[in-house]
């Protein structure tokens, strides 16, 4: 006899539904992990970047500390700008002579703020303070993460990253008091010699250091030769009449003609552009400094152009604003520009604002941001 097979609604197994449901729960999960996983990767390696970078500047510092550098002589490191993911140091190397090497930032790292440079004297202090943030930033900015470290380098040399333990502009500035009349510049008033009297019917006193071109008091005084006076010389009056053949037109006989002023079309004239001011100072604190202004003007200009404007570096550590995209012809755009929170949008940045079609060269606008 045969078996008897079980009813369908005893059957074990998936369905069709079911089994897409199940891979397609599998790859979301695997697709958040495998972007948490490149996320830590990436916050890892900014990480690191920051603190190498923040280790080489005291290495800088300490450097001209060992050396007592002399001034011309100090230690330093420098970056070349945003976006750029280079920086030089010059220091000793161990050859017992300055020398000037090029490191790299780890790939998918680079610098978030407008170049500049820091020199360490003998002391470990910066030979010169950063305009009005007192203190150095550099930004480390990872490009996947669109984040920003920042490195601090305050006055005194103290170096910190992600934070600012030595704001330098809270410190106000004192007043040295000029001192002056501290020396005595007054001369001594020299004890006369008395002379001796000659006796009577003796010998008058020898003068010591007699003068070689003073005579004898008692020789005749000479008679100047008088000298002879030159006759002038007449000036030729350019009448034709003299031997230098001036007639009296300019020495040459010929009338000159005047050159004749070219004329410029006002259609002919290169379209220009200019942005004023060209530096801004923004805090992040003070709500009367967090938003700043610059006028973009075009000149000479003709068709409609759009404006643009960007952070150098593809960077966001600013909020941009253009009042007219658009201009037909010559006229104006405002640009403001608004800070961000965060300690990783300190420092100098760059904006760049341009035409399309061109009008001239790109402006650039420094924009730097304290607390």
């Amino acid at each position: 006899m045969k078996p008897k097979s079980k009813p369908a609604t005893q059957q074990r197994g998936f369905t069709v539904m079911q089994m897409v449901i199940t891979l397609a729960i599998i790859a979301i999960v695997s697709s958040f992990g495998v972007l948490g996983i490149k996320t830590a990767r990436a916050e890892f390696r900014l990480q690191s970047a920051a603190r190498l970078f923040a280790s080489y500047i005291e290495k800088v510092r300490a450097d001209s500390i060992r050396r007592q550098a002399t001034p011309g002589n100090e230690s330093s490191i420098e970056i070349f700008g945003e976006g750029n993911s280079s920086y030089a140091i010059t220091m000793d190397f161990g050859t017992g002579a300055l020398e000037t090497r090029t490191f790299q930032l780890e790939p998918g790292i680079d610098f978030a703020t407008a170049a500049q440079k820091v020199s360490f004297d003998w002391r470990g202090r910066l030979t010169q303070q950063c305009e009005f943030t007192k203190s150095c930033v550099f930004q480390v900015r990872s490009i996947y993460l669109g984040r920003n470290i920042p490195v601090d380098v305050s006055g005194s040399g103290d170096i910190t990253v992600d934070e600012q333990h030595f704001p330098d502009k809270l410190i106000p500035d004192i007043a040295i008091s000029q001192v002056t009349n501290d020396v005595d510049n007054s001369l001594p008033t020299p004890t006369p010699t008395p002379t001796p009297s000659p006796s009577p019917g003796g010998t008058p006193p020898i003068d010591i250091n007699p003068d070689p071109d003073a005579g004898d008091p008692t020789d005749p005084t000479p008679t100047p030769t008088p000298t002879p006076t030159p006759s002038p010389t007449p000036t030729p009056h350019g009448n034709g009449n003299g031997n230098d053949g001036n007639n009296g037109n300019n020495g040459n006989g010929n009338t000159p003609t005047p050159s004749p002023t070219p004329s410029v079309s006002p259609g002919s004239q290169q379209c220009a552009s200019t942005i004023s001011p060209t530096e801004l100072f923004l805090s992040q604190s003070d709500a009367s400094k967090r938003t700043g202004t610059a006028t973009f003007t075009m000149t000479n200009g003709t068709g409609v152009r759009i404006i643009s404007a960007s952070l150098a570096g593809n960077g966001n550590s600013l909020t941009l604003g253009l009042s007219l995209q658009r201009i037909d012809g010559s006229g104006s755009s405002v640009i403001s520009v608004t800070t961000k929170n965060g300690a990783g949008n300190r420092g100098v940045f760059t904006v760049n604002v341009a035409a399309d079609p061109a009008c001239g060269s790109t402006q650039q606008l420094k924009v730097t941001v304290d607390n």
